[in-house]
């Protein structure tokens, strides 16, 4: 705990011990405590790093000066996809969901930017005074502007605190659009929520980890959440979502069966595959050359289209069970123990 007193020593107390989870909700599942001694910072810090949260187990937790507040508000700036542009939320309440909020305010923000007459409008209509609505315009103002430049989802800042006549952010969320990370070169070296979804990056597909047993594999977003859909239908449970992606060579195919062996929930695997600019027998020598490492879990698979009747022949008297539809192949990874 040398680590805990040295931060005491320089921040001091009353303090909040805060749990660092990639999830909200975390006041209301525990994960953020008050401590007025040294001890019940240790004995928070020892109890939060045992919750679960959202299903994630804090790796860190974040320690900070108490700030005493007069009031907590909710502010936020995030893409709604309905009116293809941005839009800000506020409310007098903070420390909530923001769907639990009451009376907020909702400003649609204009293609150009947020403009200053608007953000001062939002504070306005939360009657907040003059000089807090001045403000709070400017604390708008700049989460709109990290959003609009950074490309961001959302931009959250819950509790918004006003202390001693300025407003402090007590917590903040940032949520970047994936899609525009390409254009944002500052924030590769961000470490990815799921470190295998790092090594799918690098290698080219998408990943999601799951909670289930039966690791899902397959070539095209629509055709991996069918077979989702498939397998939870006949009672089973995914443990992860990924695809491959169109063209995806034999290297891609290995990289992606060596992250589904890793998953320590993942008991067997569904590969199913329409093959077109992915050759099924790309896949079937991916297949064949994990599987001779060692460790895989018991293969699945549907394989069909290009090159098809080849990775069937690749694939006779392997370890893989070969299905001519993807029902038969889904029902028989469910009904595996």
């Amino acid at each position: 705990m040398s680590e805990v007193d040295a931060a005491l020593d320089r921040i001091g107390l009353p303090v909040a011990v805060k749990s660092q989870v990639l999830a909200g909700g975390r006041w209301k599942a525990g994960g953020v405590a008050i401590a007025a001694t040294r001890e019940e910072a240790r004995e928070a810090i020892a109890r939060i790093m045992q919750l679960e949260i959202s299903g994630e187990t804090p790796d860190a937790v974040l320690l900070e000066r108490v700030v005493p507040a007069s009031e907590e508000m909710y502010v936020s700036v995030s893409l709604d996809r309905g009116r293809r542009s941005f839009v800000a939320i506020a409310a007098r309440s903070g420390g909530v969901e923001v769907e639990s909020l009451e009376g907020k305010v909702i400003e649609p923000i204009a293609i150009g930017g947020l403009t200053r007459e608007a953000a001062t409008s939002v504070a306005s209509r939360l009657n907040l005074g003059e000089v807090a609505e001045s403000q709070f315009a400017e604390v708008l103002l700049g989460l709109e502007r990290l959003c609009r430049e950074k490309e961001c989802e959302l931009v959250e800042v819950n509790p918004l605190a006003v202390t001693d006549g300025e407003m402090v952010a007590l917590d903040a969320k940032v949520i970047l659009d994936d899609n525009a990370l390409f254009r944002h070169p500052e924030f590769s070296q961000l470490p990815p929520e799921d470190p295998l979804e790092g090594v799918a990056s690098k290698a080219g597909f998408s990943f999601v980890r799951l909670e289930g047993d039966l690791a899902v594999i397959g070539n095209g977003a629509g055709l991996v959440l069918s077979t989702l859909d498939m397998v939870s239908d006949a009672g089973g449970r995914p443990a992860c979502f990924l695809d491959l992606g169109g063209g995806s060579q034999r290297e891609r195919v290995e990289a992606a069966l060596r992250v589904v062996r890793t998953l320590p929930n993942a008991k067997k695997v569904l590969v199913n595959i329409f093959g077109g600019i992915t050759r099924a027998s790309d896949v079937a020598e991916g297949l064949l050359n994990v599987i001779g490492e060692g460790g895989m879990p018991p293969v699945f698979a549907r394989l069909s289209g290009a090159e098809e009747e080849r990775a069937r022949s690749l694939l006779e008297g392997s370890p893989v069970k070969l299905y001519q539809s993807a029902p038969e192949a889904v029902r028989a990874a469910v009904d595996l123990p």
